[in-house]
């Protein structure tokens, strides 16, 4: 023991302590093995169902090409029934269900109790028909009409060489000299092979086997033989029209930003025809068609090393304003190219500026200034719409951030670091100017002018209407919300509190996202929702700019309601 002190020691205080730490550590000790030993069995649970799916896909792969189909190990029969082979020699049974069985007794062997096999058909994509710009790419066969027929290549198709029910028989086409299948000949398959433990997917692989592989037998495909790339017009792109002198002027008008490089339109109307080029094999007939592929409406002849170059008064004139799709398709003796299309959007109207605000004396000093900036279709069909990437706000010369909707058009000048309106200086004039552009290249412009004016005295206090929700019928999770607005000094929209239930709903802290300085609405929808039946009480504070006099600068006011049974 120390001189006029006390001993020290390791009390319990310590020993707590030392305890918890102990367990803490042994607790992230256990939870690292048990992670470890997770990361161990999906180790070797991927390595070893890699290896019976590449087993598995080598059986498949010793197959006839024309028979591989959809299957599944959980259905009788792998779910293929039918008769199958050449029609002229069909078999009632599937010739190579032992090798499924092998397939199931393999997978088994690693406790995969289910396995199934999706096979969708391809082709090369000789025209573009996907629109990624590729040429050379895989795409799948697409029958959206319901026809049995690719919609860009009409000769793959489902097709009934005999009488029965399936589409699992094979028959000799004398068009294509060559054994063809009834499902679509595209000598090509995506097969996709699942592995199943106790419902779950645990592997999944993905390979493509064609005929020439499986046969040694090189053929050409059953569908198109001909290439067919149209370079202009490009996919979802915009047509303009220059015919009527306001659209002219439009399109003429200057922008202070320029369109990105992405954005592309063509010009079509009855000066100057819409531009049709590209590439196919020499010499071959191409047929353009405008929103079906039964009617022709032009043709021309590719040049000996197969460029094709037309400007078409009749595919111009048989484009509709809005939405169009434009096929091309290439012939030469008894062979054709897919249907190569083309989505274009034909826009007659210009985009337009409407609704500014404010104008004339304004009394307040964060007032809402904006406008309408919207593109709308002259007749019918959907506009190329607004590009974002060329709209410009100035107020007295600067350049100014904004917000834009694209759903509405409307469009305001927004302080990037409240949120809301920039507060202005009282007595200062300000001059709005306002620029945009749609996707076909049409512009417009508009300018505007507006005069603060605050007075020091308001002898009026701020105003609250349109409370609701109000009664007994208010649904379960309501938006609560009131209209505030001052003729004479306008509303401060930091001093807005909206209490419910007496607790702080909507403060300066996120009044940003609450307060609508267009409309003067502030508007609140709580998190979740109310208990049916109960009854709840709202309450406003609003103050509006000017200080004098003080008993007239801040109003509160309160509502209550009750949600429905």
């Amino acid at each position: 023991m120390r001189a006029g002190g006390t001993r020290r020691g390791f009390g319990l205080v310590e020993a707590m302590m030392a305890i918890f730490l102990l367990a803490i550590l042994g607790l992230s000790l256990a939870y690292m093995l048990q992670y470890l030993a997770v990361v161990s069995v999906k180790t070797r649970e991927n390595s070893y169902t890699s290896r019976v799916a590449s087993a598995i896909f080598a059986k498949f792969k010793t197959m006839e090409y024309y028979y591989v189909f959809d299957a599944d190990s959980a259905l009788p029969g792998y779910g293929i029934s039918g008769t199958f082979g050449p029609v002229t020699l069909q078999k009632a049974a599937y010739p190579y269900l032992g090798l499924l069985r092998e397939a199931t007794r393999l997978a088994s062997r690693y406790s995969v109790d289910r396995w199934t096999l999706d096979v969708k058909f391809k082709l090369r994509d000789v025209s573009d028909a996907n629109g990624n710009g590729l040429f050379s790419d895989l795409r799948d066969f697409v029958d959206s009409d319901g026809n049995g027929r690719d919609d860009y290549d009409e000769g793959v198709r489902y097709f009934k060489a005999n009488s029965d029910a399936d589409y699992f028989d094979t028959y000799v086409s004398t068009a294509l000299d060559k054994t063809a299948s009834e499902l679509p000949d595209t000598n090509m398959k995506e097969v996709t092979l699942k592995l199943y433990r106790r419902g779950r997917v645990i592997h999944t692989q993905t390979d493509l086997i064609s005929l020439e592989m499986l046969s040694g037998i090189e053929s050409r495909s059953s569908g198109a033989d001909l290439k067919m790339f149209v370079n202009q017009p490009a996919n979802d792109t915009c047509l303009y029209d220059l015919s009527d002198p306001a659209r002219a002027a439009s399109f003429a008008l200057p922008l202070f930003r320029t369109y990105p490089a992405e954005v592309a339109a063509y010009r079509a109307d009855s000066t100057h025809f819409l531009r049709l080029w590209g590439e196919t094999v020499p010499l071959a007939s191409v047929k353009f068609h405008v929103n079906s592929m039964t009617a022709v409406a032009d043709t021309l002849q590719a040049d000996a090393s197969g460029g094709f170059d037309l400007q078409s008064l009749a595919v111009t004139n048989a484009l509709q304003e809005g939405e169009n799709t434009i096929y091309a398709q290439a012939t030469k003796d008894t062979y054709y190219s897919p249907y190569a299309p083309r989505r274009v959007t034909r826009d007659l109207n210009p985009p337009a500026i409407s609704a500014q605000a404010p104008s004339g004396a304004v009394a307040d000093l964060m007032p809402y200034v904006g406008a309408v900036l919207a593109d709308a279709p002259l007749f019918s069909g959907t506009p190329c719409g607004i590009c974002r990437e060329v709209i410009m706000m100035r107020v007295n010369g600067a350049e100014v951030p904004y917000e834009y909707s694209a759903s509405d058009g409307r469009i305001r000048w927004t302080d990037p670091a409240t949120g809301l309106p920039a507060k202005l200086a009282d007595g200062s004039e300000y001059t709005v100017y306002l620029e945009g552009g749609d996707n076909a290249y049409y512009k417009v412009n508009s300018t505007w002018t507006f005069t603060v004016s605050v007075g020091a005295e308001d002898h009026s206090a701020p105003s609250v209407a349109n409370k609701t929700p109000l009664g007994a019928s208010a649904p379960a999770q309501p938006e609560i919300s009131c209209r505030l607005f001052d003729n004479q000094s306008g509303i401060d929209p930091f001093s807005i509190t909206l209490r419910v239930d007496g607790g702080v709903a909507v403060s300066s802290a996120n009044i940003a996202s609450c307060w609508d300085a267009e409309s003067g609405t502030v508007s609140y929808t709580p998190p979740s929702s109310f208990q049916p039946g109960s009854a709840h009480t709202a309450e406003i504070t609003v103050s509006h700019w000017a200080d004098s006099p003080a008993d007239k600068k801040t109003s509160v006011e309160s509502w209550g309601f009750t949600v429905e049974d």
